[in-house]
Order: C-alpha cells, then structure tokens, then sequence
C-alpha cells in the first residue's frame, strides 16, 4: 500500500513540475523518458535558447530524511545524464541544441508546493 502512495505523491509532485516549467515558457516534450535502464522525469526545450531540459523531480511531504534534491546520489545522476544522452541520439532534430540538467526538488506542506529549481544541477 504504501508504494502506491509513494508513486502518487512522485506523480504530483511530476505535475506540479510540468506546469512550474511551462509557465516558463518551456516546451514539455516528452515524461518518464526511459533508454535502457535509465530514466528521466520531464523533458523539455527551450525554444529561444535551444536548449534541452531534462528535469528529475523529487518530492517530500516534510524534511526527514533530509531535502528532496538530496536523494539525487551519483549513481541516479549517471541515469538521468545516460537517459539524456539517449534521448539525443534517438530524436535528431535535438542534436544541434545544449543540453542541461535540472532539479526540481518540491516539498508539500499544508497544500502548498515549496518549489526549488536548481538549473545546471550536475
């Protein structure tokens, strides 16, 4: 029971994301990417800069265990940069645009969305 609850709070914590990043003017392009056995949470490109966000979300109801962006170890940041490398080579039309990293690290609290955006995060 409580993996189906963990699932749901990642799956809101994605949505609060997507629309944090659209309302920057982003372009969503594609969720949950997997290549191979890695993953990344949101896609996006900005337009005017050509540049290609991939974004990891993590979500926490309370500090705990620490920050949400914490639980970014070395080895989930090898399958977020392995996904987008994948993502490259398998969408051409990307090839000629940057590329950059981003965490999006949301905390719920009282039915609010504390929201940190860490751009070039590694």
């Amino acid at each position: 029971m409580k993996c189906i609850y963990k699932n749901r709070l990642g799956a809101n914590g994605e949505l609060i994301a997507k629309k944090y990043l659209a309302d920057k003017n982003y372009r969503f392009i594609k969720n949950n990417y997997r290549y191979e056995r890695a993953e990344v949470d949101l896609i996006f490109e900005d337009v005017k800069n050509k540049i290609l966000i991939f974004a990891e979300v993590k979500t926490r109801r309370n500090k705990n265990f620490g920050k949400p962006e914490d639980a970014i170890n070395f080895t989930k940041q090898e399958h977020i940069k392995k996904a987008a490398m994948g993502f490259v080579s398998e969408n051409e039309k990307f090839s000629d645009h940057d590329l950059r990293i981003d965490v999006i690290s949301i905390l719920l609290k009282d039915g609010k969305a504390e929201i940190e955006h860490f751009e070039n995060a590694f």
